[in-house]
This record gives C-alpha cells, structure tokens and sequence, in this order.
C-alpha cells in the first residue's frame, strides 16, 4: 500500500496583541465567569494544578520552576488572541476553507479528528459536531485533547492506521484549533505563553491528481515529566524519547539524518530545539523562536503551511515534524514532498514568530 498523501493544508492565526494588552482582557473575563467555576477549578487542580502554580519566580514545593532554563516572557511579548469568535468558530473557519477547495465530484469527508487542550469534554462533542454539520455529509468525528501539541501527531497516527484498517475509510480532516480563556492560562511556566491558532489539513487514501504531501510515517509517545533541574548533559525522558522517535521513523524508511531537508519544531524549550538540531547535524535554531509563543494543538499545522507557502514547487524533499505536550507528550511526523499540496492561506498565514 502507498502511503496517504496531504492534499491540503491550511492555517489561521490572528493578530498579535502584547501581553500586557490581554492581562486586562483576562481580568474582565475572570470577573463575569460563570457560578460554580470556582468548584469546577478545584475538581481538575489535584491534576493539572501545577501548571498554575509553576509560574514565573515562583517555587512549587521543593522543585524548580517548570523548564528551569527559560526567562520569563515580557509584559510587552506578542500573544496571537482571537476575540472575535469562539474555539469552534476557530475549528470551523479553517475546515471550511478546506471545504472550498474541493472540487465538487472529490470523495466525501469519512473522518474528521478535532485537536485542541481543553480539559472540558463537552468542547470535544460540540466542536467535533459542529465540524461534522460544517462539512455536510454523514462522517465520524472524534477529538483528541490534553495531549497539547503532541494531539495532531496521534491524529496523524490514526489515519495512517485507519486507512490500513478501513477499506471504507478514502479521506480524512485532521483540525486543530486553541482559544485559551479563563479559567486557564495562557503563561503556563516560564518562557510560554500560549497563543490561539487554528490549522487543518486533508488526508487522502490516494492521491487523484493535482499536488500532494506523502505522509511516511507519524508517532506519539508519553513521557515522565520531570520539573527539576537535570545535570548538565544529561538529556531528561523527553528529548530522549524525542530523539529515539526521530530516528525510528528515518530508519524505518531507510533515511540518514542528511537525508531530512526541512526540520519543523515546537517552540518553548530552547534545550529540545538544540538537542533536536544537534542530533540532526544542524546549526542551533533557538533563535527562531525568541519569545516562545506555543501554538498548542495548532502549532505543527501551523509551522507546516507557513514551510509550505516559502516552499519552491516540485522540489522532492523530506520534511521532519516534531512537537511536544505541555503534559508530557512527544510527537513526530515523517512526510515526503514530491509536489507541494493546495495551500488554502487565511490572510498570509500570519507568523508568530
């Protein structure tokens, strides 16, 4: 079986207002929260607490701050917030600008995976339906969330499977889509600040013509995640997995680390960005990402149809996706370019960086 090919890609990020600027949105949103939030916050924060707690010059317990090596955004760092619409209005813009592409004879939609952070389930219904009535034709939906970044590598992985697994099953959305509200933060540690964003991207069983993306290969791993200082030199489980990750996937396809000719990572941990582009041979690209501003579930969508639109068409190259989840999770994609697929672009695909 050949593999399956990303037909289209596309990608939303608004525009980018200072810190500062959403502190005083956050706080008039807090003081018009819903009742009963406030024992809602308390049922989730024997779990996720941490996060909160770990916050710029501040010690939770014994253990340092979380990513101990990063400094702490500015007040005047730039945040992408979307305050125009809601997470599923998010979802919907760029699946519909999938939608449009499609020529009106192309196969219906089979599944659609929705991506995102929420830890509320009901978000992971109603926005999986709505995309559902948004294509307009009977399909599954289902959501990955509370992996972060790491959800559209599981995605991803699924299709690959499903497209093995279901004879039946000829094409598939992936959608990702974040949108941070109270109660929830958007400075989660030091050096992060999460940024609202949408990506979606089209998954075929063949390709039928026009340009197209190979998808080799997709993995995600969780990983124990220590918040302690690590000694000097001695990678942590995450950038081991991570690393471990890469070259499984290239092995198995039979690739050399000189063979990837575009690497896409997550922004956040200058140490994994350094260890990944070490590992590959390549010059340190920590300074790609000055301010850490992560993209969460849509960060890899995201990265990719911004590599896609500088891309020259017809260039046959290998392309090296890799990302991680605030919760302990890493993700890798292999994908082989032969042509560059539909790039549907929302307004130039704002950058964040």
């Amino acid at each position: 079986m050949s593999p399956p090919v990303i037909t289209a890609v596309t990608a939303w990020v608004p525009d980018v207002i200072p810190v500062s600027r959403w502190t005083a949105i956050e706080s008039a949103l807090r003081a018009t929260r819903h009742s009963g939030w406030d024992a809602w916050l308390r049922s989730w924060h024997p779990d996720y607490g941490h996060w909160l707690e770990a916050a710029p010059e501040e010690e939770t317990g014994a253990s340092l701050p979380v990513h101990a090596d990063l400094s702490a955004p500015g007040l005047s760092c730039g945040v992408p917030a979307e305050t125009g619409t809601d997470l599923s209005g998010l979802a919907a813009k760029v699946a519909n600008g999938i939608c449009v592409t499609r020529l009106p004879d192309a196969r219906p939609i089979d599944v659609i995976a929705f991506c995102h952070s929420s830890l509320d389930e009901r978000v992971s219904t109603t926005v999986a339906g709505r995309l559902c009535a948004e294509v307009g034709t009977r399909c599954f939906p289902f959501s990955i969330s509370q992996q972060h970044g790491a959800s559209p590598f599981t995605a991803l992985r699924i299709a690959c499977d499903l497209f093995v697994a279901e004879p039946d099953v000829h094409t598939i959305l992936i959608v990702a889509a974040e949108q941070w509200r109270p109660p929830f933060s958007r400075t989660c540690g030091p050096g992060i600040v999460q940024g609202d964003a949408a990506g979606a991207l089209l998954i075929e069983r063949t390709q039928q013509g026009g340009s197209a993306l190979q998808l080799l290969d997709a993995a995600t791993w969780r990983v124990p995640t220590d918040f302690r200082r690590r000694a000097t030199g001695v990678p942590d489980a995450r950038t081991f997995a991570l690393l471990s990750m890469i070259d499984g996937l290239l092995a198995r396809h039979g690739l050399r680390h000189e063979d990837v000719d575009d690497v896409l990572g997550h922004p956040g941990i200058p140490s994994l960005t350094a260890a990944v582009f070490e590992h590959l041979g390549r010059p340190d690209a920590r300074s790609q990402h000055p301010t850490g501003v992560h993209l969460g579930a849509a960060e890899s969508i995201v990265r990719l149809a911004q590599a896609l639109s500088r891309a020259a068409s017809h260039q046959r190259r290998h392309m090296l996706l890799w990302g991680y989840g605030l919760g302990g999770f890493v993700g890798t994609a292999l994908l082989g370019t032969r042509s560059t697929p539909a790039l549907t672009e929302q307004d130039n695909v704002r950058s964040v960086s």
